[in-house]
């Protein structure tokens, strides 16, 4: 069956119908014509014998000689019968003469010869030797023959056996089938060949539609022909071609779309009517699959709202100790079918929650800060003025109080200065070569007494063998500083702080460990930020305005390098200074 669907066999089969009904027709309409011709001719030749033979009897004298002669001469293959008269038959013992007798006295149409003087012709049917047999009958009227008689005329019957006509005609059939035969077979070979031709570019055609289908453009059906095959080739190789470059147009706007969405710090997601997930990036994914069943109960209510209402919906989402804000936005048709959909953009704001949070965390304690002392040197210096204190010792003491109440004031208000310089002018460093074992000599003495006095164990020099550093003095002065006192607040008794030097082939880098409480995993990634503070792991001294550390990341930054730290609770803390090498 499948072969029959091949246009080849179905243009093939379809010349060969044509051909062979036009054969069976004209071999038909050939044989028929061919078998009435022949019939017809040996009709008008009996007619023109018996025609002949009427003449010939009327114009002798002697008409038995005549009649005689007639017989001599046509009979054989053809038969003679002369009747002077209707009613007067002669007795004969040739068994076809006597049927054709019988037949001239019983037919009516034969009556008319003799009465009328009228010709017939008929074809009968006669037994001979018990088998049926068609003969043609030609009466044709003549003058009396013998005077007088019942009827107006003689009549002259010749009579032929159509089984020679007809063993011509079957012959003539035969050799006109056989050549019908022979011309159909020679047709058949042509027709296929023909169609093959035919149909080669409609196969190419259909070759090139798979390969189209299967993705592949590059290849083209060559075009040899201009009819209406070689027209739609050239169409066709057209139609590909475009195919091609709107294929390659959305497939390199598709990839831009992917790049650009993967690329977004903000998740996305598209969802159809239907609630599936149509498009979607990697952030995008991750926070659906680390969704609760609250937060996710939480997103199908927006997603059902935005496509009942059509409009933008805002939340706020809090997963996993972070926060999230989901944009949702009905879009009318977001897939080729004509759905709707929804649009969502996922923006993580945990940062800006920190920072708020931050702030007010910050407020509050620079007010405290603030205030503290204030309190403090209001109240020493009021307690000196108004002569509550008047012994020298407790006017010491109090004026002692109020030196470090002012140098804390100093101190705060010159780091939230320098914050504030920071945004407004941005850092500058000076970079030249220093001696970084001078640096670390210069902390060893710095904290000397501090580390008397805190019971703690300082080993600040870790004595590079005179290596030379590029970097900015006073900055990374301020940087180890502000580390070191760090450190002691993170430390008891006991406690060991070492700075350790190493290097790569471009960096040069210093460790600074404290063997003290350590830092909590959950506030590691944060104690760089602005404001941040981890007031619960400090053990000891006053607390800070949690800009310390923001400060020392935006020197070592300025400077080309990068600062990171390294914690465990109990164990304690190790900060990581890396300096582009001179």
């Amino acid at each position: 069956m499948n072969r029959l669907n091949n246009v080849v066999i179905k243009l093939w089969l379809t010349i060969i119908f044509i051909v062979t009904t036009v054969l069976i027709l004209l071999s038909a309409a050939l044989i028929t014509f061919i078998q009435s011709y022949f019939t017809q001719e040996t009709e008008n030749s009996l007619l023109e014998d018996a025609k002949q033979i009427s003449q010939l009897v009327a114009d002798s004298d002697n008409k038995d000689i005549a009649i005689e002669h007639s017989r001599k001469l046509i009979e054989g293959p053809v038969g003679l019968i002369i009747m002077p008269d209707k009613d007067k038959a002669q007795s004969n013992k040739n068994q076809i003469k006597k049927q054709m007798y019988e037949i001239i006295q019983t037919d009516k149409d034969y009556q008319q010869v003799f009465d009328d003087g009228k010709q017939k012709s008929e074809h009968i049917n006669i037994t001979v030797n018990g088998k049926q047999r068609t003969y043609v009958l030609i009466g044709y009227p003549t003058q009396h023959i013998y005077g007088q008689s019942d009827s107006k005329y003689s009549g002259v019957f010749i009579y032929q056996d159509l089984k020679s006509i007809e063993e011509t005609n079957n012959a003539i059939t035969v050799i006109i089938l056989i050549i019908a035969v022979i011309f159909l077979a020679i047709t058949t070979v042509f027709a296929f060949f023909l169609s093959s031709r035919i149909t080669e570019p409609l196969r190419q055609l259909q070759t090139q539609a798979l390969k189209v289908s299967q993705g592949e453009y590059t290849q083209t059906p060559p075009v040899n022909s201009k009819d209406e095959i070689g027209e739609l080739s050239r169409a066709f190789n057209t139609m590909s071609s475009e195919i091609r470059q709107h294929i390659e147009a959305l497939s390199s706007s598709k990839n831009i779309r992917d790049s650009l969405i993967n690329s977004m710090v903000e998740g996305v997601l598209g969802f159809n009517d239907k609630r599936e997930v149509i498009l979607s990036n990697e952030m995008a994914r991750d926070i659906i699959h680390s969704m609760d069943e609250y937060s996710s109960e939480k997103l199908d209510q927006q997603n059902e709202r935005t496509l009942r209402n059509k409009t933008t919906q805002f939340e706020e989402y809090e997963i996993n100790t972070r926060y999230f804000v989901i944009i949702m936005s009905y879009i009318e048709q977001i897939q080729p079918d004509g759905r709707s959909g929804i649009v969502a953009i996922i923006r993580d704001m945990t940062n800006e929650h920190n920072l708020d949070q931050m702030k007010k965390d910050f407020i509050a304690n620079v007010s405290h800060e603030l205030r503290t002392p204030i309190s403090l040197l209001q109240g020493y210096t009021e307690s000196i003025v108004d002569g509550i204190v008047t012994e020298p010792e407790e006017i010491k003491e109090s004026l002692s109080i109020v030196l470090d109440e002012t140098n804390r004031l100093n101190r705060l208000v010159n780091e939230l200065l320098n914050v504030a310089r920071m945004d407004a002018e941005g850092l500058t460093v000076e970079k030249e070569l220093h001696s970084i074992d001078e640096l670390l000599e210069k902390m060893q003495q710095k904290y000397k007494q501090q580390a008397i006095n805190l019971q703690l164990e300082m080993y600040l020099n870790a004595n590079t063998g005179g290596q030379y550093w590029l970097f900015d003095l006073d900055r990374i002065e301020q940087v180890l500083t502000n580390l070191i006192d760090n450190a002691t607040r993170y430390t008891e008794p006991g406690d060991v702080i070492t700075i350790n030097y190493g290097e790569t082939d471009t960096e040069d880098i210093l460790y600074i460990n404290d063997s003290g409480t350590g830092i909590a995993p959950e506030h590691l990634n944060q104690v760089f930020d602005r404001f941040y503070k981890v007031d619960t792991s400090r053990k000891r001294g006053k607390q800070g305005t949690g800009l310390g550390l923001f400060i020392c990341k935006m020197i070592i930054e300025e400077h080309g390098g990068n600062i990171s730290v390294k914690s465990e609770l109990g164990v304690g803390t190790t900060f990581i200074i890396k300096l582009p090498k001179a």
